[in-house]
């Protein structure tokens, strides 16, 4: 029982921990692995899709992604125990293609378009399933989150503000992919009052009134 009610914090661990190592590899080596980067439209770039999320410039900017990269992913694993890994997947990827189609041709690095996508999903997500718990949800994002929006517009040159954005576009399409609608609730025998006076001509007992139609040409 306890396994699977911390099972939601798999994915978050496995992920801040590929992070962790790779920026304590890059330093370790003396290496630079930028240029694992994503490189919009061009071939080596698409390596970045995969690897991109994963390289950060200094330790700033790797605590500020952990901040809210595990709190984030571990939302998402909470709530959508069945098929977080594919949505995960699904925005991970989206995203990294969306920056290599459109963002300017410069080395894109860092998790930053990820956090994006996931909070854009989970926002939006919420709203769409349109449950309590849901919208708590949607609710809570954007008092934690809320200030992100001001990351999808150009204010620093060296920030990939297009990872920003169009990790927002991702979470918000994918949201309309994976959420579905709650269904209204169909009314059933129970939700009738047959004792009800305006049900007096019409109840479980009684026949139904014959009614004779007559067709004129």
């Amino acid at each position: 029982m306890k396994k699977k009610t911390l099972s939601f914090l798999i994915l978050p661990l496995i992920l801040c921990a590929l992070i962790i190592i790779t920026f304590a590899a890059e330093n370790a080596f003396d290496s630079v692995f930028y240029r694992l980067g994503i490189f919009p439209r061009h071939i080596s770039g698409l390596i970045g899709i995969v690897f991109s999320p994963l390289i950060h410039n200094d330790l700033e900017h790797l605590l500020s992604n952990l901040s809210a990269l595990p709190v984030l992913t571990g939302m998402l694993t909470l709530i959508h125990r069945r098929n977080y890994f594919k949505i995960f997947t699904a925005l991970y990827l989206s995203t990294g293609i969306l920056v290599w189609f459109f963002a300017r041709e410069s080395y894109h690095i860092g998790a930053s378009g990820i956090i994006y996508a996931l909070a854009s999903f989970l926002f939006f997500g919420g709203i769409i399933a349109g449950e309590k718990g849901s919208a708590a949800i949607s609710m809570l994002t954007i008092m934690l989150y809320g200030s992100m929006i001001w990351g999808i517009f150009p204010w620093e040159e060296h920030i990939s503000w297009e990872s920003h954005a169009l990790g927002a576009v991702a979470g918000f399409f994918s949201a309309f992919v994976f959420v579905k609608e709650k269904p209204k609730k169909l009314l059933s025998d129970k939700d009738y009052d047959y004792k009800n006076p305006a049900f007096k001509d019409f109840n479980e007992t009684s026949n139904y009134q014959k009614i004779k139609y007559e067709f004129k040409e």
